[in-house]
């Protein structure tokens, strides 16, 4: 289940890649569009959203809900989903932002049960 919902996330127009991490930075689940090292990745999502999450706390304004880091050839999308992972997506240069934020948050909710069903098999 958890591996379709991220499947049709990379169908989304200009979506190269869809991972699930978890907050120590390994990968649950996976698809890309391209070559991509979600190994290391991974890592690097955890520590963002981690560092994001610590600076809520230290200014006293919430938790993270997202993190968008534009980059010059496309930006790259972290969502806390489930108890303790990370929606990683990578997006083309030009991707409608908008658009895949929304798709993104409309599948927060299918992607947390996955997880919670795959926690308890």
């Amino acid at each position: 289940m958890l591996h379709r919902i991220l499947f049709d996330i990379v169908k989304i127009e200009g979506v190269d890649t869809a991972v699930i991490v978890g907050r120590e930075g390994l990968v649950v689940d996976q698809c890309s569009n391209v070559k991509v090292n979600t190994d290391a990745l991974s890592a690097m999502a955890s520590t963002s959203v981690g560092m994001s999450m610590a600076m809520g706390v230290y200014l006293d304004i919430g938790i993270c809900e997202q993190v968008l880091v534009e980059l010059e050839n496309g930006p790259v999308i972290l969502l806390p989903v489930g108890q303790n992972e990370i929606l990683v997506v990578v997006a083309q240069q030009g991707a409608n932002i908008g658009r895949i934020r929304y798709d993104i948050r409309k599948n927060k909710e299918r992607i947390t049960a996955a997880l919670r069903l795959a926690a308890h098999r």
